[in-house]
């Protein structure tokens, strides 16, 4: 039953000054996890905004240049080096999609603390 065993230095500091009365009001463990869930949550969202402007520098259009060029030719020598060409755009493409994924992966981590604090504190009200 010590929830003080599992938090660490910082959350326990934290609980103690968010409380004045604090030595009445033993920390709980959807406290804790609410603690945990703010501070996921910010450093996600600074990710994802860290994110979001790193897209705004992919600059797509030579790489669509490039398609257009890529459709409209049929020399086979002239596609292949087109294809060379794209081929920085499309890894930059992919690795900001795989950033995203992992973006909502975290997410999902963070939505299933969130959902675990509603878990905690119903089995605290029994």
């Amino acid at each position: 039953m010590d929830i003080l065993d599992e938090m660490t230095k910082e959350e326990i500091i934290r609980w103690i000054r968010g409380r004045i009365f604090y030595v009445y009001d033993t920390p709980r463990r959807s406290q804790l996890l609410f603690y945990r869930w703010q501070k996921r949550s910010k450093a996600q969202e600074l990710k994802r905004a860290a994110h979001l402007k790193a897209a705004d520098n992919l600059n797509m259009k030579q790489r669509d240049e490039y398609i257009r060029q890529f459709s409209a030719t049929t020399d086979l020598k002239e596609e292949l080096a087109l294809l060379k060409k794209m081929a920085p755009y499309e890894e930059k493409m992919k690795k900001h999609f795989d950033e995203y994924k992992t973006i909502q992966k975290a997410d999902e981590r963070i939505d299933k603390l969130y959902e675990q604090i509603d878990i905690e504190r119903k089995k605290e009200n029994l």
